[in-house]
């Protein structure tokens, strides 16, 4: 790519695996030109949002599916980075692109690659089809053999065109292994100008596919399918089962290290109860291990799975901390409860129609994050480092199980999503491993401090907090540490870069009276944080081993691994300028590796 044109990506850290994209397979802590392969024209690639043009900087660039970065001009669709590989969705095209380790065929290619190629679809993608009985199976595979020849390979080229031309909407990945979420497909009306709709269509003319290997689940393809042997394999179980009759707009998927959750509007048709024709709602599922919660209360299969989900058959701890093996509703509402500034919790309701919405989720290790239309952020999952951020005191009345748990015992684990306390109104979420953060990035006119704060809280041990004053302080024992664990949240600021007259010294520190730089874009990695600020400047704190917050290489030859406690600007030897000033740049991070848009 030519530097001279702007914006290109870069990519540092652990890269065992070529996750990296940078043509080699060798940790790095100096930012690295990340690669797509010799066969891609690149400006299709990458620059499909970042064209000159000014109509291609508009909000098309900053939907649902790229929150931490409502504010950056972002170069992707989605990216998603997980254990050993990483994936990327174009805007424009939608193309899916991948690198890194193919060992569980969790990348779509023929083997395991060290810069981004786009996925083989036409080789390894499966049509969704409805699952049928054995019987009716055979009976069709004795059909096909009968067929003739010439139609059976014009029927071959059709399939393989069509799944090349596949648009994807969003990607996930985890530890070995991947789920992509098509675009919806609109079917060519017929020759009397009609479209057959039926209601029976669950997902809206959109598939799920996942593929690579999970034994806990998290494939989402139902008891016994733990690996897709190198193919795309469509989820058709669960909630997605086209025999369920349920319709759904699927809207983005995240995933942890061993759990999946998708966001969806049901479609919802008029009843007794005066639900308009094509009214939705947003509903979450998921799938994968429960172990500590981090999937939260799911509703049973059968009853109240496709029915009201208000209403939940309850299930015993130990069944709440299974394995999900097929997507399945996961119970949520952010208006059943209202916390106070006390802590205590009071009932409260709403009409249906002001049901706040969901709109966007994050995954870390064991543990997630939800947020709400009203700002609110709820959690599940394991709690040993008060990731799941303060919540509210425990009164009598809830001590009683619910959910199939027991609110009052003391255990380093929540199974059941409940509101963070202490954060003010948030509009993007991120997870790392073991810690969180949050913002709010909306400009607010005649406030000079909108969009200067980034919430952190959870996991501190390599200062994945950034050394932040406290925002909001508790202090709660929790099993699995020998001294009281700091659950409060804290806020991070960056204090605008100056030079002095006499030799261009950096101001620094939180220091009062300093001014702030706004926030563009921001990403947990799996222990560390990245932000990027409206100047252009990139900036990194936490774990640091594989060199993924930066740092390159003295004069020495020796590399800068040591944690990182506080941000710490990080520099780009191939640009005479860290950032383009007034781009904003884009961050995310991953399994200890960063990537940055610039």
């Amino acid at each position: 790519m030519d530097k001279g044109q702007g914006a290109a990506l870069y990519a540092f850290g652990s890269n065992g695996n070529g996750q990296l994209g940078i043509a080699s397979v060798d940790d790095t802590s100096s930012p690295q030109s990340v690669h797509f392969s010799s066969t891609t024209n690149i400006n299709i690639v990458v620059n499909n949002s970042l064209s000159s043009s000014p109509q291609q900087h508009d909000n098309n660039n900053k939907d649902s599916t790229t929150r931490p970065h409502v504010n950056a001009i972002t170069p992707f669709h989605d990216f998603a980075a997980g254990g050993n590989h990483t994936a990327l969705i174009t805007h424009g095209s939608r193309q899916l692109f991948m690198t890194g380790s193919n060992k569980d065929g969790e990348t779509l290619l023929q083997e395991s690659c060290q810069v981004f190629k786009p996925a083989e679809l036409s080789k390894r993608l499966q049509h969704q089809q409805p699952q049928q009985p054995q019987q009716q199976q055979q009976l069709n595979k004795d059909q096909d053999q009968n067929q003739d020849q010439e139609n059976s390979g014009r029927s071959a080229d059709m399939n393989k065109d069509s799944n090349s031309n596949i648009q994807w909407r969003s990607v996930a990945c985890g530890w070995a292994f991947t789920i992509g979420l098509t675009e919806p497909y609109h079917p060519v009306p017929d020759s009397h100008n009609t479209i057959a709709v039926s209601r029976s269509n669950n997902n809206v003319n959109q598939s799920v596919y996942a593929w690579g290997s999970g034994s806990f689940g998290e494939l989402g393809l139902g008891p016994g399918r733990f690996k897709t042997g190198g193919q795309a394999i469509p989820i058709t179980t669960g909630l997605l089962d086209p025999s369920s009759g349920t319709r759904f707009e699927l809207v983005k998927v995240k995933a942890g290290l061993r759990h999946v959750l998708l966001l969806a509007k049901e479609i919802r048709f008029p009843n007794d109860q005066g639900i308009a024709d094509g009214a939705t709602r947003t509903v979450l599922m998921g799938w994968g291990s429960n172990r500590q919660g981090q999937l939260g209360v799911l509703a049973r299969p059968g009853g109240s799975g496709r029915g009201d989900p208000t209403t939940v058959a309850p299930m015993t701890e130990k069944e709440l901390r299974g394995k999900f093996m097929e997507p399945t509703r996961i119970v949520i509402s952010a208006t059943t409860r209202q916390h106070n500034s006390s802590g205590t919790a009071t009932p409260v309701t709403r009409a249906a129609d002001e049901e706040p919405e969901i709109l966007d989720m994050a995954c870390g290790q064991s543990h997630s994050l939800v947020l709400f239309s009203n700002g609110t952020v709820f959690s599940s999952g394991l709690d040993k480092y008060g990731q799941l951020g303060p919540r509210a005191l425990i009164s009598a009345e809830d001590s009683s199980e619910e959910g199939g748990m027991e609110k009052s015992k003391k255990v380093d684990f929540r199974i059941g999503f409940e509101q963070v306390l202490g954060l003010p109104f948030v509009d993007s979420v991120s997870c790392g491993w073991n810690h969180n953060a949050a913002m709010d990035t909306r400009p607010i006119a005649d406030d000079p401090t909108a969009m200067t704060i980034i919430y952190l809280w959870g996991r501190n041990d390599h200062g994945q907090l950034g050394g932040g004053i406290p925002y909001h302080a508790v202090n709660a024992c929790l099993i699995g540490g020998v001294v009281n664990v700091p659950t409060g949240i804290v806020q991070v600021r960056i204090p605008v870069r100056r030079k002095d007259g006499s030799g261009g010294k950096e101001e620094s520190g939180n220091k009062e009276g300093s001014v702030f730089e706004s926030l563009v874009s921001y990403s947990c990695g799996s222990e560390h944080t990245l932000v990027t600020t409206q100047s252009g400047a990139c900036y990194a704190w936490g774990w640091n081993e594989h060199g993924n917050c930066g740092g390159g290489v003295d004069s020495d030859g020796n590399k800068d691994l040591e944690d990182v406690s506080a941000p710490r600007l990080v520099q780009f030897p191939n640009r005479s300028v860290s950032l383009s000033t007034g781009h904003g740049g884009w961050v995310s991070g991953g399994y200890g590796s960063s990537w940055v848009w610039t």
